[in-house]
Order: C-alpha cells, then structure tokens, then sequence
C-alpha cells in the first residue's frame, strides 16, 4: 500500500496514483481529497476520464481513513478540548495535507506551472476536496502563512487552484436550518448501519435547490424530502447511488470504523467555529504580515471554484448558499477570486453517477 511521510511522528497519508496520462510531460496533477465515511476508492471511475484529458489524479485518505494513520484517543480529546487545542488539532491536519503534496512533488518530480507556445497555463496542480474533507483543504489553506517559506516558494511555482467540490457545512462552519437537514445521525445503531443510513442520506436526489441573494437572519424552508422517499414512484435513476452499488462495491469505498467515534466528534458544534475561521483566511482574506507590515497575500496566484450539484442534500446546498453570499460582500482587496459552477441535476455524488460529465467540468476549470 502505497504512503506518504507526512509528519516527525511517523505519521502517513495512503494514496493512489493514476500514474502519468499517456507519457504527457505538461499533464495537470489534481489531488483529490474525499468526503465523510466514503474514501478516495469512491473516485476511482473518474480515472480513465481523466487520463483521457491529461490529469494525473492523486487519490488520497486522510487521517483516520484506510492505510492512513488512525485517530488516537488523545488526538481525538484535544478535537473536544479547549479552543486552542481544537485549532491546533485541525491544523494539524492541514500540515499533513501540505507535506504530503510537498513530498509528492519531490518524489514524483511532475511539472510546474509553465506557459504553453499558445499562451496557455500547462502542467502544476489543482487541489479537490469533496464534502467533509473540505475541511482539511481549507485549513491547509487557511494557515498556509505558517508553512515552511521553502514549501511557500513551491507552492507558488505548481498551486494552480483549489476546487470546493460540494462542500459540507461541517467544513463551512455553517449549520443548515432544520428544514433542510437531510443528515441525522443515530448513535445508537450500530456502526455499519450507521455508516449505511449516512450513505442513503448523502447519496439520495433532492429537489433543486436555489441559491438565495442574501442569508436571512431566520432562514425559513419547507422541508426538503429525498424524491425516493416522497409519494408515488421515481424514476430509478434518482433512487440513491448507495441503492445503486452492489454491495462488494459499497464496502469497498465506505470506512464504517470512522462512526465509531472520530466523525461525531468532528460534527460536534465544538469544531464549527474554527472550521468557519479557517473559511474565512482560506477565501475571505487570505493575507498576511509580510514582516514590513504591510499585508500580502498568501499563494496569491491560487484560483477558487465551488463545484456543487444542485440535487444534493441540504446541509451541501445551505454551505454553498452561504460561501456565495460571504464571497461577495467580502472585500475585493483581501479575498480570493472564487467562481461558483452549477451542476444541474446531479446529486452528491456526481463522481460516480456520471464521471464522464464531472470530469469535463474540472478539465475546464483546473
């Protein structure tokens, strides 16, 4: 299995390498980080579509996910701690992310950014984080000041963007009004049940969701049903992806060990003020002390996309709403360019219901 030192504790990160697209020398890398419960496996049909547009994907499992360093107990309680040790334990997390893509660079040696004959921007790497692991992304990006200024000078010759594909408001740090909660977990289950119940509500076919023009203080919606569970039949191609996968294959890209305890400590209301921090200096101002006083930004070449599907559930839909609001009113000087994509009529799970469309989508925007 192959892994990535990514700390001085011998802590590592497993990943799946597509390898280079057909010998390219000029070939994006796109690193792709997954969401809850379901691990980067989950990415695997996108592969050949994305050979096919000369990206490299780097698959990778964070912390606490299959051939990556578990959780331990204390790391854990420090996530329930004080607000100082929660800060740190997630920052933690995003150094791992940082290291393991400065370690991939060097050991892998793919190309930097560089101009084409035609003017266009070849080679480097883009960063994709699906849903919960939104979380690690933004708060790698978020504290990107504290990185090393040698793995800073790195960045800024391959960084070429980082993609919020469908993000979760656990990483947004914005819980989503009742009415359009689709998840409700239920400790008392047992974990595999658990992790299958998660699967059914994450995986399910909402009805489109509108973006609003601004955020009301007392947001009111009719509650948003899953069209498998409303009256009369649907038809089967909105029925939920995890309905749709045998069962060798839904084993194979859900980590039900992960419900055990790490994923609710990481729901806790606890962490939604630092996630919603890290949002902030990851997009909104993303600058810092030169050391002269003065204000610069971090990574300043780096582009944002919001990637998300308009039929997913409500938590996703209410963090994209709120991103979009916060971006505009945020000063112009300070943030980052963000640009918002629509994917009509896909659910959270674009990736594996149709791979050919969603990788269309990143081969435009990388």
């Amino acid at each position: 299995m192959p892994t990535a030192p990514v700390d001085t504790r011998g802590s590592v990160l497993y990943f799946e390498d597509s390898g280079v697209p057909n010998g390219s020398t000029d070939y994006i890398t796109l690193f792709m980080i997954h969401g809850t419960c379901f691990h980067s496996a989950g990415f695997r049909p996108i592969i050949p579509f994305a050979t096919q547009s000369n990206i490299r994907l780097v698959l990778l499992n964070v912390h606490g996910y299959p051939g990556s360093t578990p959780y331990s107990d204390e790391e854990l309680d420090r996530l329930e701690g004080s607000l100082e040790a929660r800060k740190a334990e997630l920052q933690a997390r995003g150094s791992e992310l940082a290291a393991f893509i400065r370690w991939f660079i060097i050991t892998e040696k793919i190309p930097p950014i560089s101009e084409s004959s035609h003017g266009v921007l070849i080679g480097g790497l883009s960063v994709l984080a699906w849903s919960g692991g939104n979380g690690h992304s933004l708060c790698m990006f978020a504290h990107a000041d504290r990185l090393a200024e040698d793995t800073r000078k790195l960045f800024d010759e391959y960084l070429r963007s980082l993609i919020l594909y469908d993000p979760s408001s656990t990483a947004a740090g914005t819980p989503a009004p009742p009415a359009l909660k689709s998840i409700r977990p239920d400790r008392s289950l047992p974990l595999e049940e658990q992790a299958i119940f998660f699967g059914t509500q994450a995986s399910s076919f909402y009805p489109p969701f509108t973006l609003p023009d601004t955020i009301p203080e007392t947001p009111s919606y009719a509650p948003r049903v899953a069209l498998h569970e409303g009256p009369g039949a649907v038809d089967p191609k909105l029925q939920p992806t995890t309905f749709k996968m045998t069962t060798s294959e839904l084993r194979s890209v859900m980590h039900v060990p992960i419900m055990e305890r790490a994923q609710h400590v990481i729901w806790s209301p606890l962490l939604r003020e630092v996630f919603r921090e890290n949002v902030r200096r990851a997009l909104y101002d993303c600058r810092h002390d030169d050391g002269t006083g003065a204000k610069k930004k971090i990574l300043p070449a780096v582009r944002v996309h919001v990637v998300w599907c308009d039929m997913t559930l409500g938590e996703v839909a209410w963090a994209v709403a709120n991103l979009n609001c916060e971006y505009k009113e945020a000063a112009p000087e300070a943030r980052r360019p963000v640009e918002f994509h629509k994917l009509e009529g896909g659910n959270h799970f674009i990736h594996w219901e149709e791979p050919a469309r969603f990788v269309g989508v990143l081969a435009k925007i990388i």
